[in-house]
């Protein structure tokens, strides 16, 4: 009996199965008549959209473009306050922080995940955690809708948050030549205030979680959430 193959990727699938487990490719008999245990040398045809192994697919996603591709308002859901997004999705051109058009405006960013768990490896050291979390975290790239207005003020805290980080080095600096603990503590204090700015007032988004073909993010304002379905809706 010949096996049954994806014809995406070509991996052998069991008949039956909605996914291809290797591509992620959706799977459906490309031929009427045997069914596919039948036998044969029938094939399984991808759409080359991913399943979500482990969120489940919301059945409202055919009605936002997700069996066709991904158009611009498809692939993007929401979870109460969690932006749920395909990783080949684009985002509405409204602005994530406020809801004003964007007028085709982005910010491109590549984003990084790993399971919070992975943290407690900083009690066996630092430079282990580092090379785990950098071999097993996940990673997308997102066009982050932002009008002008938000883009301008990341910029601006971007460029606080160096100029902060900058001077604490040269406070640091100082300190060393000067033999100087008060000079010392306040350069600390500014470098630790640039690693709090970067990550709260430069941060245009949190993410809850990366997996090979969805990303989860927080920091969403509610005015650009209200407009996207709900990936329970219709479940």
């Amino acid at each position: 009996m010949n096996s049954l193959r994806c014809t995406n990727c070509h991996t052998e699938v069991v008949p039956g199965e909605g996914w291809c487990r290797n591509c992620g490719a959706r799977l459906s008999f490309s031929q009427p008549g045997p069914s596919p245990s039948a036998g044969g040398s029938n094939q399984w045809t991808g759409s080359g959209i991913p399943a979500i192994p482990e969120y489940g697919l919301p059945r409202a996603a055919s009605s936002v473009g997700y069996n066709a591709g991904f158009g611009q308002e498809g692939g993007v859901w929401r979870d109460g306050d969690t932006l749920v997004m395909a990783k080949i999705a684009r985002l509405p051109d409204r602005c994530i922080k406020c809801g004003l058009p964007t007028n085709g405006s982005h910010l491109r960013k590549k984003l990084a995940w790993h399971h919070p768990a992975l943290a407690l490896l900083i009690l066996a050291g630092v430079l282990i955690y580092l090379i785990v979390a950098l071999i097993v975290r996940k990673t997308a790239v997102v066009e982050i809708s932002l009008c002008e207005d938000h883009i301008r003020k990341h910029r601006i805290a971007v460029i606080g948050s160096w100029l902060i980080f900058l001077l604490g080095i040269v406070f640091m600096i100082l300190a060393i030549s000067a033999e100087s603990l008060g000079t010392a503590g306040f350069g600390m204090l500014l470098l630790f205030a640039s690693a709090i700015g970067a990550a709260t007032w430069a941060r245009v988004v949190h993410v809850k979680k990366i997996d090979d073909y969805y990303v989860w993010l927080r920091g969403v304002d509610e005015s650009f959430l209200s407009t996207l379905p709900s990936v329970y809706e219709n479940r």
